[in-house]
């Protein structure tokens, strides 16, 4: 009897010091929860803003990228970010915690380029029969980033064949943004009547005619006009005596355009306007003793046949560009720039590439003429400019 006792005894014991000991552990549990309750409820939280993808050239800094912070301080002093090159960038925030201890916090922002190309073009372009044009002459692309943008044409269409086609240009930068344009190409059947060659129609008043394109025309005191328009060719001369300076028109045009140009960042001005008769006299006389009557007439008017005695034309260079008045101006940026905004401010592109046969000189990507917007427009042609003999259906031939 006494035995059991003593086992009973021992049996208690041992439940006793067991739940002794599953009551400290229960409790150091508990107060090691509690400690690290307190201490989360304690701790520095920043959160940052919900898109860290930042567009390519954007003004922001880095407390911006901070939305909130909780049991802290931010002690970083506002700084720019350079947002001036696509690609990940790790940003550095100085912090003071709950306890007022310094600490670093650290994340990465990427910098993206998600703005498409814009495109200039025309929207509608005319042409003939047979007559194949530069479907991308005239056509640009800008960038907020790639500063060299291509542009592609595609779409189904036949200069040879009447009719109106679809076409489309695109434009994609170094991010692949693309931009898609559509544009409508017409195709004419031709005028009967596109023979240049043809003289004109002389009326019994001598001085007034009619062009082979059926433009009324008249010469007075040696200067001829055609649908009112001086005009002023190998063909149609000037009275020797006549010169009126650079007209008040032409000048205002020119300084129109040279404003707008700055703009976009092309500096021209006007490097010849007004010559008289004895000046270029003298000039083709140089340009004849050194290489000959049959190159200059190519490339330099004879006494009383240039546009420049008008004082309606004007030779433009550019103050940033060492080439002017000559072949190395030509694929320059103030020349395309020229090319494609001219006609805005009444000035036509005189003697376009291609067009020798029809106005007697070759290629001159300085010289502008003044005309007025109205025959200018018409004379751009969307980028493929029309001389004003062919459009008058004119020569421009010595006798």
């Amino acid at each position: 009897m006494k035995r059991k006792l003593k086992k009973q005894s021992k049996v208690v014991i041992i439940a006793i010091i067991t739940t002794l000991l599953l009551v400290l552990i229960a409790t150091s549990i508990l107060i090691w929860k509690t400690k690290n309750q307190n201490e989360n409820v304690n701790e520095t939280k920043i959160t940052l803003i919900d898109n860290l993808d930042i567009e390519v050239f954007s003004e922001i800094n880095n407390l911006d990228l901070i939305k909130d912070i909780k049991n802290g301080e931010i002690t970083s002093e506002k700084e720019h970010i350079d947002t001036n090159t696509l690609g990940k960038q790790e940003i550095e925030i100085i912090y003071l915690d709950d306890n007022s201890e310094e600490k670093e916090y650290t994340f990465t922002i990427n910098i993206v380029d998600t703005e498409k190309p814009t495109i200039t073009f025309d929207k509608e372009l005319i042409t003939t029969v047979g007559n194949d044009i530069n479907l991308l002459k005239g056509v640009s692309a800008k960038d907020n980033y790639t500063k060299d943008i291509k542009v592609s044409i595609d779409g189904d269409y036949d200069f040879n064949k009447v009719g109106e086609y679809t076409i489309y240009y695109t434009a994609k930068d170094s991010s692949n943004n693309k931009t898609k344009e559509e544009a409508i190409l017409i195709v004419k059947e031709k005028s009967n009547d596109t023979n240049n060659e043809k003289p004109p129609v002389v009326s019994n008043n001598s001085n007034e005619f009619t062009t082979s394109k059926g433009f009324k025309g008249y010469t007075k005191n040696g200067i001829t006009y055609i649908d009112g328009i001086l005009i002023a060719n190998k063909t149609y001369g000037l009275p020797q005596s006549y010169g009126p300076g650079l007209t008040k028109e032409t000048q205002a045009a020119i300084n129109s355009m040279a404003a707008a140009a700055a703009t976009d960042g092309i500096n021209i001005y006007c490097q010849s306007g007004f010559r008289s008769f004895e000046t270029q006299q003298r000039l083709y006389n140089n340009y004849s003793s050194r290489d000959g009557a049959e190159a200059a007439d190519i490339y330099s008017a004879r006494p009383g046949h240039s546009e420049h005695q008008s004082g309606l034309a004007c030779d433009l260079c550019s103050k940033d560009n060492s080439a002017c008045i000559n072949s190395g101006f030509d694929n320059s940026n103030e020349a395309k720039w020229l090319s494609n905004n001219a006609y805005k401010f009444g000035l036509i592109l005189r003697y376009p590439e291609g067009k020798t046969n029809e106005t007697g000189y070759k290629f001159e990507s300085w010289h502008y003429r003044y005309v007025g917007t109205e025959l200018a427009t018409k004379l751009y042609n969307n980028g493929n400019w029309i001389t004003l003999e062919d459009y008058f259906g004119i020569t421009s031939k010595y006798k």
